[in-house]
This record gives structure tokens, C-alpha cells and sequence, in this order.
């Protein structure tokens, strides 16, 4: 007789034979569970849940991990679950049809989803678990520069995100707003250049976070102003723009009222100056082809610069020229005997040429530049690593929080995230760090006070965010403003005035604008009176108007421009 094999509580495949069976015969099981199925655990949902098990109806779960409920049918007390080939961190059995479960770390992507039961059932579900991504930023930082008073708005993004705000303790500039969206917006109303620094969390429907800094550097808009000039330059290369050797008062340089930017080298031997159209325009020494004309000849009068109409920024050293294009590539010109044209090689140049390819350039100051994503540069021996000469730019620490730089005779100062730091030669305390020493290695010197900074030759200069003015280095001719004529090798208040809004350090005079729009200078010869050769060591109005904007100052001369 052959019988019909019993495995596993079900029948096998196959027959009974009755022919090999008697009257009588009888067929016996040794108990009726050998015909109960052993059944299989189901999977029919899964959803997230967070650590109360409150089902939240998504099968995503955090990259990190989370909790999960599975419902189904035929669960085991002593269950385990699976996500592919790793064990859950913990399960619960609710009852026959619910576990709640606490999974693992996994990579963002589809999982196939098993639950085992202690007899060895197993039920599956394919790709039944779906772990996602954190939101991920497609808006770069830092975000496009605004211009003041102009109103503006950019889209924040990143993938995933459903939800956007500011992060704990950050702060959005004055006057701009930020939307659930993303949507950034606003009208920023300030007195100086400045670049804000904040922080955007993007969230996802999953709860995850992913945050942002961002920077936007708002710029004043262009002014019309007419251009202003007195000194005495010595020796004289035309660089009072005038055709004069000496000016005692301010004078205009021709009829021209479409003047934006001007800087004159610290040794006070040749200007550069930026229209409102554009226009790269130069005077005074020109033998080592700081003038970008193709010649080594001094100009007595502003002459322009090829025929360019897209400069937007420009940079002078003692004899050599730096400027910025709008499109931010980074251009040089000069003497660049010790590399300081930044163009790999000590090969010298008479009109402009681009430094590397690079076209994120957002800031200058002779030897040293800032990038677009907040990053310090420099060349030469002002690199902030040690005295070793560098032809070719590299960067300043690891920092991408820079907003200002200036570069003096041989010492570099800039600010970043309200900080101050300095680093290069220490001459007659220059650097502020309390002694004369060099210091090559970048040195932060005190607290995040710090709004705006200028180095000249032998004398430091800043604002800080009170509106108080201080100065440091050398004070020989009266040009640290304080009321005597000694070098100072530690910040030193100027008065006691909180108004101060521009500063420029030269070589023998100092120059500054109050936020009242007025002009003050020290130093020598004094202020401009109508008197020459005098030395004066605190701070001077000259005249009283109040509609000055932009200022500078190398030597023994000074340019101001004066809105009309």
C-alpha cells in the first residue's frame, strides 16, 4: 500500500492505492494539527511612525533611521524583521497584525522589507521600505550681490525640502524676509558696503533638516560725484590730476561728475579712478608701467585705460595696479619684480593682464583678493603662511567667511565674520598685536567688533560696529589723529565721537567721512586751510559740506568725491 506522504501539514501530490488495503484497514494520523497550514506572515502596509508609533500614512523613512509600523496578518510573538539582509534594532509585537519597529541607518534608496516569524515563516515585501534622502541644496552660496535700497528677491532651493526658515540664532538682514517656500526678500537699507551672514534650514516631509549659511554682500548704488583733490606730492609726477604741484584746499579735477571709485598708491605717486560708465581712468608715475597704458611715461591729467566700460572695482600698490571687471575675472599691471602681479612669473606688464582664469573674484586690495564663495587670497610675501615669496595667488587660512581686506607696505588686515586679523611685518606696531614683531602667521586681534579696516604704509586704521574710530602703527607726522606723535602698537580710540562711517590710512595723512556726509583728515601737511606745511594730529572738518561719498589718500595727498 502506498501512502500519500504528510509534510509540513499539507498534502504531498499523489494517490491511495486500495488495492492494497483490507476490510478492515483504517488510515491513522498521529494528530489532527498535521493537516493546519503553518501560516505565513503578511505584509500589507508600512508607515513611519515617530517614537509613539503615531502612523503618519508614509512609507519613507529618515536616512538615519526611525520608526516604523508594519500591519499585516499571522505576526509571531519573537518576530524579527529584515530591511534586505540587516536586522531591525528592535521589534515590538503589538498583536497578530501590528509590530512596530525601530530600524537602522541605511543609504537613501528602496529596501525589500521581510518578516520572520519564529516557526520559519517568512512574508516579503518588495521594496516595501523606502528610505530618503536629507533635502539637498541646489541654491549655491553666496547668493548674488544687492545693490541698497533696491529691492530684491532670490528663491532659496533644495531637493526635497518642503518647508524653509531661519536657523537658531541666525538672523536675516534688516529689511529682507524669508517665506516657508523659500522665498527671500526684501529692501536693505545700510551706510557701507557690507556682506550679511545667515543660516536657512530646509526641512522635508520626513522631518529632516538640512541647513544652509548663506552670504549677501549689499553694495551701495553708483553716485554721481565730482572728484576733489589737495596735497603736496613730492616728488611730483602729475599725480594731482591738475597740472599743479601743490594744492592747499580742495580742488575739483576737471568738469566731470560721473566719479564712483578712487584710490591713490600709499606712497602717493599715482591715482586710479572708476566712472560711473565703467571707465578705468589714471594718472601721476607711470615708469613701471603701473598705468596699464603701454608706456612707462607719468600722465599729468586722468587719461583712460584701453576702452573697456565693465570695471568694477581697482586696487593700486606702490607700483603696481589690481582691478575687477564686472564679470569677475581679475586683472594686473606693473612692476612685478617679487610676484606681485599675481601671474605666476616676476615678469613685468604695462597694460592690463588677466590673473588666471578664474571668474570669481568679488574683492581686491593690491596683493590680496576675495573670492565669491568667502575665501581670502594673496601673493607675494603677504600669503599669511610665512616670508615666502608667492607669484601666483593662494589662499589664506581655510576660512569662507571674509568680507574686507587691505593690504599696506608689506602687512596684509582683514575681516571676517566681524573679526579682525593681521599678519606680515610688524614695523613700528602696524599690526596691532601689542609689539613691533613680524608675524607672517595670520593673528586675530580682538572680539568681533569690527566693521571696516585700512592699511596704509606705516599707520592701521578701522571702524568698528559701534561707529568708533581706532588707529594703530606709526605716528610720526600726526596720522594716528589721537593728539601726539608717537607710534601706538595696540588699537587706539580716535576721540571719542561714535559717527565715523569711511577711513583711509595713507602714508603721512589719515582721511575719513562721517556718516553726516562730512570730511575729516590729519596729519601732514594739515588739513586743507589754506595753509601749508602745518602738521595737525586730531581730526579736522574740512569745510562743512556734507555730501562727501568716497575717499582716499597716499603721501602727502588726498582725493575726495563729493556728490553734486
Amino acid at each position: 500500500m502506498a501512502l500519500t506522504k504528510i509534510q509540513s501539514g499539507s498534502f504531498e501530490t499523489g494517490a491511495i492505492d486500495t488495492s492494497d488495503l483490507s476490510s478492515n484497514a483504517t488510515i491513522a494520523f498521529s494528530s489532527t494539527s498535521a493537516f493546519a497550514n503553518a501560516l505565513a506572515p503578511k505584509i500589507t502596509t508600512v508607515n513611519v511612525a515617530n517614537s509613539a508609533f503615531t502612523v503618519l500614512d508614509d512609507t519613507a523613512v529618515n536616512v538615519g533611521g526611525g520608526y516604523i509600523v508594519i500591519t499585516g496578518a499571522n505576526f509571531q510573538s519573537g518576530a524579527s524583521v529584515l530591511i534586505d539582509t540587516t536586522p531591525a534594532s528592535a521589534v515590538t509585537f503589538v498583536n497578530t497584525s501590528t509590530l512596530q519597529v525601530q530600524i537602522p541607518a541605511k543609504a537613501a534608496a528602496s529596501y525589500n522589507l521581510y518578516v520572520v516569524n519564529p516557526d520559519g515563516g517568512t512574508g516579503i515585501k518588495v521594496a516595501g521600505l523606502n528610505y530618503s534622502a536629507e533635502p539637498s541644496w541646489v541654491t549655491s552660496s553666496p547668493l548674488s550681490n544687492q545693490v541698497a535700497n533696491t529691492a530684491f528677491n532670490v528663491t532659496l532651493s533644495a531637493n526635497g525640502a518642503t518647508s524653509y526658515a531661519v536657523a537658531a540664532g541666525s538672523t536675516l538682514p534688516a529689511g529682507t524676509s524669508l517665506l516657508a517656500n523659500g522665498y527671500f526678500y526684501g529692501t536693505v537699507s545700510i551706510g557701507a558696503q557690507t556682506t550679511y551672514t545667515f543660516s536657512v534650514v530646509a526641512t522635508d516631509a520626513e522631518n529632516q533638516d538640512s541647513s544652509k549659511t548663506f552670504q549677501v554682500t549689499v553694495t551701495l548704488p553708483l553716485i554721481t560725484g565730482k572728484l576733489f583733490v589737495w596735497g603736496e606730492p613730492s616728488p611730483d609726477y602729475g599725480q594731482l590730476g591738475t597740472g599743479a604741484s601743490s594744492i592747499n584746499s580742495p580742488t575739483q579735477i576737471g568738469a566731470s561728475t560721473i566719479w564712483s571709485k578712487i584710490v591713490n598708491d600709499y606712497g602717493g605717486n599715482f591715482t586710479a579712478a572708476i566712472k560711473t560708465d565703467g571707465t578705468l581712468w589714471v594718472w601721476g608715475q607711470g615708469s613701471y608701467g603701473q598705468l596699464g597704458l603701454n608706456t612707462t611715461s607719468n600722465v599729468y591729467s586722468p587719461t583712460q585705460v584701453g576702452a573697456l566700460t565693465d570695471w568694477a572695482d581697482v586696487s593700486v600698490g606702490l607700483r603696481n595696479t589690481t582691478a575687477l571687471r564686472t564679470n569677475g575675472t581679475l586683472w594686473a599691471w606693473g612692476l612685478n619684480n617679487i610676484g606681485q602681479l599675481g601671474l605666476g612669473n616676476t615678469v613685468s606688464r604695462s597694460s592690463p593682464v588677466q590673473v588666471g582664469t578664474d571668474a570669481t573674484w568679488s574683492k581686491i586690495a593690491n596683493v590680496a583678493a576675495i573670492k565669491t564663495d568667502g575665501t581670502l587670497w594673496a601673493w607675494t610675501n603677504i600669503n599669511g603662511a610665512n616670508n615666502t615669496y608667492r607669484s601666483s595667488p593662494v589662499q589664506v587660512g581655510s576660512a569662507t567667511n571674509w568680507t574686507q581686506v587691505s593690504v599696506g607696505n608689506n602687512y596684509g588686515t582683514a575681516i571676517g565674520g566681524g573679526y579682525l586679523y593681521v599678519w606680515g611685518n610688524g614695523f613700528q606696531g602696524r599690526l596691532g598685536l601689542n609689539n613691533t614683531a613680524d608675524s607672517y602667521a595670520i593673528q586675530q586681534l580682538g572680539s568681533a567688533t569690527w566693521n571696516s579696516i585700512s592699511a596704509g604704509a606705516v599707520t592701521t586704521a578701522g571702524i568698528k560696529t559701534n561707529g568708533t574710530l581706532w588707529a594703530w602703527g606709526s605716528g610720526n607726522n600726526g596720522q594716528l589723529g589721537i593728539g601726539s606723535r608717537v607710534y601706538k602698537s595696540s588699537p587706539t580710540q580716535v576721540g571719542s565721537a561714535t559717527t565715523w562711517d569711511k577711513v583711509v590710512a595713507g602714508t603721512d595723512i589719515t582721511v575719513a567721512i562721517k556718516t553726516d556726509g562730512t570730511l575729516w583728515t590729519w596729519g601732514y601737511p594739515a588739513p586743507p586751510n589754506g595753509t601749508s606745511g602745518n602738521l595737525i594730529s586730531t581730526p579736522e572738518q574740512i569745510g562743512t559740506a556734507n555730501n562727501y561719498v568716497n575717499i582716499s589718500t597716499g603721501g602727502r595727498i588726498a582725493f575726495a568725491i563729493k556728490t553734486t
